[in-house]
């Protein structure tokens, strides 16, 4: 590709993802009907375990409205205490189902999140997820609402912990917390998870 093209298009990208409500990557359906839609905008924060988040119904307008990837608590590049950011956090995250997404598989994807997360969906616990350099998904398909709204919350884990590597004083070096990395909404037809079983049972 020519370089002036390149930066060309590098930059409309870049342009894009700035804009409020503007999506950054295509909407369209990828292959075999697949469609991944980003949801690293509008999401809610609050630095703390907050009790009763996980409902629908919970009040989160007191919550700093962020975008992912985010860290947990903005430290100097030197001289901070590594407890400063091991403490446990919440995102909240309200969406519509998608468009076209009857009858087909629901799942949301988290890229890396630092470093165990346990997520609910309309207030129903999808369960937890240890380890912060891994991506991981839950279905959401069951849960969902079809007419109205979505809300997708995460409590987020960031201390040390021995049952996480590379925890347990086996390796020294920081982690930091957060949701560290890019989250999305996956529609996936029925047909495509039919020949991915398929393919397992002959392997």
């Amino acid at each position: 590709m020519d370089r002036r093209v390149f930066l060309q298009r590098t930059g409309t990208l870049l342009a894009a993802a700035t804009l409020p409500g503007v999506p950054a990557f295509s909407e369209e359906p990828t292959a075999y009907g697949r469609l991944v839609l980003p949801i690293n905008r509008g999401w809610r924060y609050h630095p703390s375990k907050v009790a009763g988040a996980e409902a629908p119904e919970f009040d989160d307008v007191l919550f700093e409205e962020v975008v992912v990837p985010h860290t947990n608590i903005s430290l100097p590049w030197h001289s901070f205490d590594d407890k400063e950011y091991e403490f446990i956090s919440t995102y909240r995250r309200r969406f519509r189902t998608p468009h076209g997404s009857q009858g087909k598989r629901n799942f949301v994807d988290f890229e890396g999140v630092m470093t165990a997360s346990t997520v609910w969906i309309n207030g129903i616990p999808l369960g937890e997820y240890k380890g912060g350099f891994t991506p991981f998904s839950f279905q959401l398909t069951p849960h969902l609402r079809r007419d109205g709204e979505n809300v997708l919350t995460v409590q987020v884990d960031s201390t040390e912990r021995s049952d996480i590597p590379p925890f347990d004083y086996e390796i020294d070096y920081m982690t930091f917390g957060g949701i560290c990395r890019e989250v999305s909404l996956r529609v996936v037809p029925l047909f495509i998870l039919t020949i991915s079983l398929r393919t397992r049972k002959m392997c």
